[in-house]
């Protein structure tokens, strides 16, 4: 065997034992998060030792940034899948969902791309890695006439942010507690859809210009005005 060769088989190698570690760290960063999770036990979880592990990345907040880039993009190769299939862009927008859930059900590395950018200023942002499609979607509804009001588009904005946090919290606590999935939106997506877009057209025709009723019906009860949520974030507006 030529030196060349030993080479090839060794850059194999070290690339395999890499994979392992993030595939093991995205593991362990959705279950535990950063503070709690423990660089000893990424390394049995990926049968290698510490020094394999710190010759890779020889410090843990490295770890999360490899775990965070290959979540993102598993991310954005969804979601650009999905928005691509739809055949409206209010469709797309139900997809994109469902490819969210998809992913944050089925794989820790994005279950911990999204927990880690929670948790850390990292470079890769697992929000970048869907909000900017789905805010080009919703421009586009809006444009096509699916969302007629300016107002709709954000309003459908902040729905989307909801239920792509419930989809969160609902896969985090699922390693957690019996109970995490209770109300969970992921099995009834359609649904969910169904009832927020006939909603949104439900709100623009119950504000359309007609006779006056005693008292501002349509004003919201008091200290009920928009209070940030748990994933209220300005970039879906």
């Amino acid at each position: 065997m030529t030196n060349h060769e030993r080479a090839g088989i060794k850059q194999e190698r070290a690339g395999r034992t890499r994979a392992l570690l993030i595939q093991a760290a995205g593991e362990e960063f959705a279950r535990r998060g950063y503070a709690g999770t423990s660089l000893t036990r990424i390394s049995r979880a990926a049968m290698a030792t510490i020094g394999a592990l710190t010759f890779h990345f020889p410090a843990k907040n490295e770890l999360a940034e490899a775990v965070g880039e290959l979540g993102c993009e598993l991310t954005r190769e969804a979601v650009d899948r999905a928005a691509a299939a739809a055949h409206s862009p209010a469709e797309a927008v139900a997809e994109v969902t469902r490819a969210l859930a998809e992913l944050l059900e089925h794989r820790p590395v994005v279950q911990a791309a999204a927990r880690l950018s929670r948790e850390l200023p990292l470079k890769h942002d697992w929000l970048e890695s869907w909000v900017p499609t789905v805010r080009t979607l919703l421009a586009q509804a809006h444009r096509s006439g699916e969302l007629p009001e300016e107002d709709d588009q954000e309003l459908a904005g902040v729905l989307v942010a909801c239920v792509v946090s419930n989809l969160e919290v609902s896969a985090l606590r699922a390693h957690e507690s019996p109970l995490g999935g209770a109300w969970g939106v992921r099995g009834r997506l359609a649904e969910v859809w169904e009832v927020l877009w006939s909603g949104i057209a439900g709100r623009r025709a119950r504000t359309q210009p007609g006779p006056r009723t005693s008292g501002p019906a349509g004003a919201p009860a008091e200290g009920s005005d928009r209070a940030d949520g748990p994933y209220d974030d300005p970039r879906m507006a």
